[in-house]
């Protein structure tokens, strides 16, 4: 009961988690839940999958109000869920009295235990329109047998603003049998009660149903049915590609609400790779439609061969999951062949048998570069014929290790190679061809496919106690590597330095000072270091990506970590809060290299930076990729320098030739490339080491 629960009047992120310490309990003894909010997810599904089951399980029901701002699959998701109501709602039903595991079943699919809580009754939605500006109301009420209480506050209905590691949020809490709450308790109850029967002045409720039809358009032609009458008996397998010979692939008419044409770089790389008879490697820059010009070519296949059988392999699950997507705008429905095998492998199996038996003449398989390399995809692999095989490898810099390698479909009679960076990759030459074309960040630049950017370099010098550091790292590299180039040692103490200058605590300091005397911009990204930083104290290190969060909650931007440690729902709600703007920004270490489309966003704070040009190409390229609105970028990016002294000069003037190799790189393309130059002369000046800036490798850009 309710009543029962030790309850606080306040709950706030810094001192409490409020999904397990209000959510889960509240949600876990009630009968009923009615939200009114201005963003919902149904990540909030999978993280109070235990309230919310606990809920379920008491036969409990929940009321939904949310504004129109609703992801494309979600709201899907909700369309499918009436539908499905229609259908089979006795057997939605069952399926909620019988599951063994309901918490693991919302934690695990979102999307499909939205859609199942509409159908069996257990979830309704309605969506809040203005005529100017947003419904952004933000109440909710939970109620048991005989009580309930009303919470408000900052909180939207979405991982990144439940989960303490994302947002700072708070909430008030109203029990009603407290009878000094009844003023708030009472407007709360009845105003939602106003707003679900559209009773609410300049506010316009209707069903969600309604709402796909009247409004949502543009959504539900994005989106693809999860359901059909087919499914309606709750089975565990996803959509599947259509068993239909019928369904070929076609080249669309329309893409992004434009005619669909090729730029002339995608046709020239097409050209080229056909008269290399079917085989070779793109090399494209990042944001120059990649996915694009392989799908196309594949549609060209089919349309002469008139039999194919395509397969895509990609390096993470988010990058499979965007190939499907776009798969989709040329007719493509794809089986995903990741995620547990017992969700594609009897499909698969299927498939391959309606293409050997010409009952299918074109199929497709999207998987990841762990399951290609597995025995079971392996096995699929040698019942295609290899004529009508045509294999796919993106961001196939990945392809060269053995197992990768030794995994690729040597039969493939078609072959494309797509990476963003493609030196120092012999190895795939031998499986993929050589180099067929190539279209740098510079051609794109110059063709308007990217968005030009500015580039503005601050300078900082490491603390003495990085500076001892860096000059004992230093010491130790060069024994390591007088023993063995190669060895392990070497490698750990070459990491251990980057990640000294990549988490160097006067870049923080700069940050600061930086934020502060600027507007706060939303769609900006934070790439910070994956090491510690210098604290207050000289025994207390934080780790860069925690103080990065933390400085920038206190002077108020809404921020969320984008790291390995979420998981890859957490990934996509954040991403989906990134793009409706949200939250500001993405702080990030790793995890925005590769694989991640977020055109919008345009400005990025360059925290850590290593030597690898493949990073700086794909770190670039995220934030380069032309969207509405979007005339130009801007790049923060910071150069360390030791603090000048008498017997470290040699040591001084290495660390700022490898400085000058990256900021030369990302300078000479902006369109302020002599200012930043001329910035940067200055700095160098100061430690008598501006005549490094005539060094022939970039003398050129001067």
């Amino acid at each position: 009961m309710l009543r029962e629960l030790k309850l606080n009047p306040v709950y706030r992120s810094d001192s409490n988690n409020i999904v397990k310490e209000f959510y889960i309990p509240t949600l876990s003894c009630s009968l009923r839940y009615d939200r009114a909010v201005g963003f919902f997810s149904a990540s909030m599904l999978s993280l109070a999958a235990q309230g919310i089951g606990a809920l379920i399980r008491n036969g409990g029901t929940m009321r939904l109000i949310v504004s129109s701002e609703l992801a494309p699959d979600e709201a899907g998701a909700i369309r499918d869920g009436y539908h499905l109501r229609e259908l089979a709602q006795q057997r939605i039903e069952d399926f909620f009295e019988k599951y063994y595991d309901l918490p693991e079943f919302l934690f695990q699919n979102r999307l499909r235990a939205l859609s199942w809580m509409i159908a069996a009754n257990r979830l309704d939605v309605k969506v809040a329109f203005k005529q100017q500006g947003m419904y952004h109301e933000k109440i909710g009420i939970i109620y048991d047998k005989s009580d309930f209480i009303v919470f408000q506050g900052s909180a939207n209905e979405s991982a990144a603003a439940l989960n303490p590691d994302y947002n700072f949020e708070s909430i008030n809490v109203f029990p009603s049998w407290k009878n000094e709450f009844a003023g708030y308790t009472e407007p709360y109850v009845q105003g939602f009660e106003n707003l679900w029967n559209n009773k609410t002045p300049n506010v316009h409720v209707i069903k969600m149903p309604d709402a796909s039809r009247q409004l949502f358009t543009k959504i539900a032609s994005e989106y693809r049915p999860s359901f059909t009458e087919e499914e309606a008996g709750v089975c565990s397998v996803p959509p599947q590609i259509p068993p239909s010979e019928s369904v070929q692939p076609k080249v669309p008419e329309q893409l992004g609400g434009k005619p669909f044409e090729l730029f002339s770089h995608q046709r020239i790389a097409l050209t080229n790779w056909r008269s290399q008879d079917g085989a070779g490697l793109f090399e494209l820059a990042t944001g120059a439609g990649k996915t694009i010009t392989a799908l196309y070519g594949a549609v060209k296949i089919f349309e002469h061969a008139k039999k194919l059988f395509l397969i895509i392999a990609v390096p993470y699950q988010n990058l499979a999951d965007q190939w499907v997507e776009e798969a989709c705008n040329f007719g493509i429905h794809a089986l995903k062949c990741y995620h547990s095998k017992s969700l594609w492998e009897e499909r698969a199996r299927s498939v391959i048998d309606e293409f050997r038996s010409n009952q299918r003449k074109f199929a497709c398989f999207i998987t990841v570069n762990r399951t290609l390399t597995s025995p079971l995809f392996q096995e699929l692999l040698k019942k295609i014929d290899g004529d009508f095989l045509f294999f796919i490898g993106d961001e196939c810099h990945h392809h060269e290790s053995p197992s990768h390698l030794a995994a690729l479909p040597t039969h493939a009679r078609y072959r494309i190679g797509l990476s963003a960076t493609l030196e120092q990759c012999d190895s795939i030459k031998n499986y993929y061809g050589k180099i067929i074309y190539t279209y740098s960040l510079e051609n794109a630049l110059q063709d308007n496919v990217l968005t030009p950017y500015d580039y503005h370099v601050h300078c900082i010098d490491l603390t003495e106690r990085e500076t001892a550091e860096y000059l004992d790292l230093t010491s130790k590299i060069k024994k390591a590597f007088a023993i063995d180039s190669e060895s392990d040692q070497l490698k750990t103490l070459l990491l251990a330095r980057a990640r000294l200058l990549g988490s160097a605590a006067n870049k923080l300091t700069m940050l600061r000072t930086q934020l502060l005397n600027a507007p706060k911009q939303s769609l900006t990204l934070f790439y910070c270091g994956d090491g510690t930083t210098e604290g207050d104290t000289s025994d207390y290190d934080e780790r860069q990506i925690d103080l990065v969060s933390k400085l920038l909650h206190e002077i108020g931007w809404r921020s969320s970590r984008f790291t390995s440690y979420e998981s890859k729902e957490n990934r996509k709600a954040i991403l989906n809060c990134f793009k409706s703007k949200s939250i500001d920004a993405l702080v990030a270490i790793r995890c925005l290299d590769e694989g991640i489309d977020i055109p919008a966003c345009k400005t990025a704070y360059i925290l850590a930076s290593s030597s690898n040009p493949r990073q700086q190409i794909q770190r670039r390229g995220r934030i380069l990729r032309r969207a509405p609105g979007k005339d130009f970028a801007i790049i923060h990016d910071y150069f360390v320098r030791l603090p000048h002294s008498k017997g470290n000069e040699g040591i001084e003037k290495k660390l700022v030739e490898r400085e000058l190799k990256r900021i030369f790189e990302f300078a000479h393309l902006a369109r302020n490339t002599n200012d930043s130059i001329k910035k940067l002369a200055s700095t160098l000046e100061e430690s008598d080491l501006d005549y490094l800036l005539y060094n022939k490798e970039w003398a050129k850009f001067i």
